[in-house]
């Protein structure tokens, strides 16, 4: 082997080397042994591990199950909790309501009653004292105070205001005793004498007294605090810390679940940061609520020991088993070592040798090992190539694609140029302020500019069809010598303004079969080109001659050349010599491109050459001629100025007009009515219809693209009506779908002729004379 298929073999085995001064290492075989190993660990580990997997999730069903039971537990308490409290609450109202049951208040006696309920309050040892209120919530007596002393407004109105709506006991919110300086909350009853409410009986509960109720209730197994929180989520009592908690809120999470549910069990934070478990239940009454607290460890430790037991049994599994695997893999990895040491000695161009093995694989990796050494080197050189290929490809995608930037840029310029003028002067011409000089020169500006707008996207679709595929030739032997003259003919005033000498010489030659229309296009863009790129008082000569059976046109200018440079790129889309926002010469770019696909069309070749910059340029075009032996009749040139050259040659002529747009009707109806016709317009195929079977147009001039129902359908429905009435009225396409394929569509469904917008009025005028001429000489 030679030493430059040394040097490549790595890169084609997909090992990194290490050079050294003259010899290669290769370092990635010295852990192929170690690797193998792992793996038979890994096979090992992966024949254990659904047995891990699937004893963790036994243990994980079976901790949800034991702890959905402990929640269940949390919540009982927490619902005993509340009865405990609702029977604290109502032992209380019972009292009250036996209280406001006393002779004392029917006779009015309020001292008598005040000494009476100073009596009960030294019974209830929860009670801090009782309160008469009336029903506008004025305070007859506090127990705390001497009897006549002048009171203030009730303390918590709210609850008092419960009691007048609803003439029933209730208990209010927390609220802070000035005179006892701790916080209380009221129970309150009505009392009631003959179905009128007198006053409103409340006696004061002492926060502290509930705490010592809810402390002295069974504890459940981990509890960690009791809660009561009023209806307004401010913490009644508390058995942890109650100091710190009482009359301050719950948490905001806690008291949106207790707003949402009844009762429930959930993961809290609390308002010490402990992660604990809370099952709450409300109350009966107020909408307060009762709170058990249990920590998280208390319900979820034996889950957790219950994993860590598993999961803890299968890492010791694992890791037995693997010690087994490594042993077994010490002897399969010598077989795969002596492999490695025939593929470093590959890398380094000798010759592999491999020991006869009792593997089968490793035998067989030795035979293609030595077959790889005869591909390395070939692998080697195909690939450089391909890297080559796709390097020079990328580069000219980058650079086609920078090229259409170019020509989008261009694209926008050239479009809005034109569009400029026209929409400037066509204000001006609204604003009736020019003088005839003026609106002479506005409506010739607006028509160049329209026209020169028009070929933008004449080239612009061209250029498409192309690309597509789908520019169709209509093909008929023609004599290039009228061709020639007609595009002459269309560039001549151009050429006069520029004081250019326009010269033509033709020789006589032999026809051609080509499409005249396409043809005229190719001379003309010589031609346009030509005269555009010449300066004033220039030369530009046009030269018809034949050249054995080839026909050859040359279109030679004075103007400002061809750079070297760029000639060889002349003829191909979105080039242009000058791309910048400085360039002198507008234009898309497109019509040599053009030029050049329509030639080879016609099965002929396009030449472009030049001494360089200001020498001016010379375009030879050669198609070739028809067969000798073929009888050849060439169509004389339609003449522009036709039968019908009078001003009024559709006089009286009937022509119904059918375009969804009004501006299109009102342009179409414009030119008719000026030659005379009878116009009728619609704005749909519907109200068309029916204007067509009462009015009984000589014409029909309809649009393709219109709502609900376009021309297509429309041209069908008048062709199925005058099978029935034995007539047949001419119809003609006039729509912005301007491909062959849409003239094809346009003629297959019932229409004569098919003129692409935008419109031409003499054209216009002279096709729908053509369509009525029969009848009119009939």
């Amino acid at each position: 082997m030679t030493k430059t298929n040394k040097t490549k073999f790595p890169s084609i085995l997909g090992v990194r080397l290490r050079k050294t001064s003259k010899n290669y290492s290769l370092n990635a075989f010295g852990g192929r042994k170690l690797a193998l190993k792992w793996h038979i660990v890994l096979l090992v580990a992966g024949a254990l591990l659904p047995v891990v997997i699937f004893a963790v999730a036994v243990v994980q069903r079976l901790s949800f199950n034991e702890r959905a039971s402990s929640e269940r537990r949390l919540l009982l308490a927490a619902r005993n909790l509340t009865q405990d409290v609702e029977r604290e609450v109502s032992s209380t109202t019972r009292t009250l309501q036996a209280l406001a049951a006393s002779d004392r208040l029917d006779q009015a006696n309020l001292k008598a009653f005040y000494n009476e309920a100073q009596r009960t309050v030294q019974t209830q040892p929860t009670w801090l004292g009782v309160i008469l209120l009336t029903p506008d919530k004025r305070q007859v007596f506090n127990t705390f105070r001497l009897f006549g002393t002048s009171l203030p407004l009730a303390n918590e109105p709210e609850s008092v205001q419960r009691v007048v709506e609803t003439q029933q006991p209730t208990v209010g919110y927390l609220a802070f005793a000035h005179l006892k300086r701790q916080w209380a909350f009221p129970v309150r009853v009505p009392v009631v004498r003959n179905g009128k409410l007198r006053y409103v009986l409340t006696a004061l509960i002492s926060s502290e007294s509930l705490t010592h109720t809810i402390k002295n209730q069974p504890h459940i197994d981990g509890e960690w605090t009791r809660t009561v929180i009023d209806g307004h989520g401010i913490v009644v009592a508390r058995t942890l810390h109650p100091e710190r908690f009482v009359g301050k809120p719950g948490t905001p999470s806690f008291l949106k679940r207790i707003a949402a549910k009844n009762e429930g069990v959930y993961r809290e934070t609390t308002l010490e940061g402990a992660h604990v478990y809370v099952a709450f239940k409300r109350a009966n009454f107020s909408n307060w609520t009762t709170a058990v607290v249990v920590a998280v460890d208390v319900i979820e430790s034996p889950a957790r020991r219950a994993m860590w037991l598993v999961v803890g049994s299968g890492l010791a599994l694992l890791l037995v088993s693997s010690v087994g695997g490594l042993v077994l893999s010490q002897w399969i990895s010598q077989g795969i070592t002596e492999a490695a040491t025939a593929a470093e000695a590959l890398a380094k161009g000798e010759y592999p040798r491999i020991s006869a093995s009792t593997i089968q694989e490793v035998a067989l990796l030795g035979e293609a090992l030595d077959f790889s050494a005869n591909l390395l080197s070939q692998r080697e050189r195909e690939r450089d190539e391909h890297l080559k290929q796709v390097e020079a490809a990328r580069a000219e995608a980058e650079a086609a694609n920078r090229l259409k930037d170019e020509f989008l840029i261009t694209v926008s310029h050239e479009l809005r140029t034109p569009l400029n003028a026209i929409f400037g002067w066509a204000q001006l011409l609204r604003g009736g302020k020019l003088d005839q000089e003026k609106t002479k020169n506005a409506i010739a500006t607006i028509e160049r500019n329209a026209k020169a707008q028009a070929q933008l996207v004449n080239d612009l679709l061209d250029t498409s069809r192309i690309i597509l595929g789908k520019l169709r030739l209509e093909t008929q032997p023609l004599n290039l010598a009228t061709v020639i003259i007609s595009a002459m003919d269309s560039v001549g005033h151009a050429a006069e303004v520029k004081n250019i000498d326009l010269q033509v010489q033709l020789a006589n030659v032999e026809p051609v079969l080509g499409d005249q229309n396409r043809l005229q296009q190719v001379v003309w863009n010589l031609l346009s080109n030509a005269v555009k790129f010449t300066p004033h008082g220039g030369l530009v000569e046009v030269q018809l001659q034949q050249a054995d059976s080839f026909v050859e046109v040359n279109v030679r200018d004075t103007g400002v050349g061809i750079k070297a440079e760029f000639l060889p790129y002349v003829f191909e889309r979105f080039r242009q010599a000058d791309g910048s926002t400085t360039r002198e010469y507008g234009g898309l770019g497109l019509g040599l491109a053009i030029v050049r696909h329509l030639v080879e069309l016609h099965g002929g070749t396009v030449q472009a050459n030049s001494d360089g910059e200001g020498k001016g340029a010379t375009f030879t075009i050669q198609l070739p001629v028809m067969a000798r032996q073929e009888s050849i009749s060439i169509p004389a040139i339609a003449s522009t100025n036709g039968t019908y050259k009078n001003s009024y040659k559709l006089k009286d002529v009937r022509v119904l007009v059918v375009d969804d747009e009004p501006d299109a009707r009102d342009l179409v109806s414009a030119i008719l009515m000026q030659q005379g016709a009878e116009v009728c317009t619609c704005a749909s195929a519907a109200q068309a219809l029916n204007k067509v079977f009462d009015w009984k147009p000589a014409v029909i001039l309809c649009d393709i693209g219109m709502p609900l129902e376009d021309g297509y359908d429309f041209i069908r429905k008048v062709r199925d009506w005058e099978s029935e009435v034995d007539v047949h009225i001419p119809a003609i396409a006039v729509t912005a779908f301007a491909r062959e394929e849409d003239k094809m569509k346009a003629i297959a469904s019932g229409y004569q002729m098919h003129i692409p917008k935008p419109l031409e009025a003499t054209h216009l005028a002279d096709v729908v004379a053509s369509l009525v001429a029969p009848r009119t000489r009939s």
